[in-house]
């Protein structure tokens, strides 16, 4: 059932990527042509890229935090704390995702291109716990995402607005984007600490309390 709900997901998910990018292929010209009507939707085209290339980092993203939400939804797992904050992560990924497929709309942009979005289905297997919780590996893989999300932002953001003067960009991202990556990041480095002190007396009753009781 949870497989089944989980694929589900991802093909709504890409879905309604391949909608958004049929929509923009009505109505948006390519990002390096500037002349006559299109001037107003100029984006240079390394800028156009790299934004594209977030998307993509996005939805990865919450195809990555679903896989683990999925793992601890098992019943041999059972976590249902975990499963919550995964499928959450997920969900913000997802709409991070569309956030800016929208500013790209609105930009006169390509929704996503066709030539490099992939979504990356990894590998589903168990992961390998870490101080004898497999709960602690998954925070730890979580801020290394983040930081990963958060970085690749940066770059976009260096890459419009100094390298390129597109100011507008640079500032919705440092406004819209970069506050709630360091306050997620922050969230994580937190439970993180708090998980690890629990798993010093005994691992698996500091598993759940802590499944139960902070997540």
């Amino acid at each position: 059932m949870m497989k089944s709900i989980f694929f589900g997901i991802v093909a709504l998910m890409f879905a309604a990527v391949v909608m958004h990018q049929d929509q923009a292929s009505v109505h948006a010209a390519d990002s390096d042509v500037v002349s006559g009507n299109d001037v107003w939707n100029y984006m240079n085209r390394s800028c156009s890229a790299k934004l594209h290339d977030q998307i993509n980092k996005e939805f990865n993203a919450a195809l990555f935090y679903m896989q683990y939400a999925a793992y601890f939804a098992q019943y041999q797992v059972n976590l249902p704390g975990f499963e919550k904050f995964f499928f959450k992560a997920a969900s913000e990924e997802r709409e991070h995702g569309m956030k800016l497929i929208e500013y790209a709309l609105m930009r006169g942009q390509k929704a996503v291109d066709r030539n490099s979005f992939s979504l990356n289905f990894g590998n589903p297997a168990r992961p390998e716990p870490e101080q004898g919780s497999v709960a602690l590996t998954a925070l730890r893989a979580a801020l290394a995402k983040e930081q990963e999300v958060t970085k690749s932002i940066r770059e976009l953001i260096k890459i419009c607005e100094e390298d390129h003067n597109d100011y507008h960009l640079a500032d919705y991202l440092t406004g819209e984007f970069l506050e709630e990556q360091h306050q997620g990041q922050r969230e994580l480095a937190g439970k993180i600490q708090m998980l690890e002190k629990m798993l010093k007396t005994n691992p698996k009753l500091g598993e759940f309390i802590f499944d139960k009781q902070n997540m």
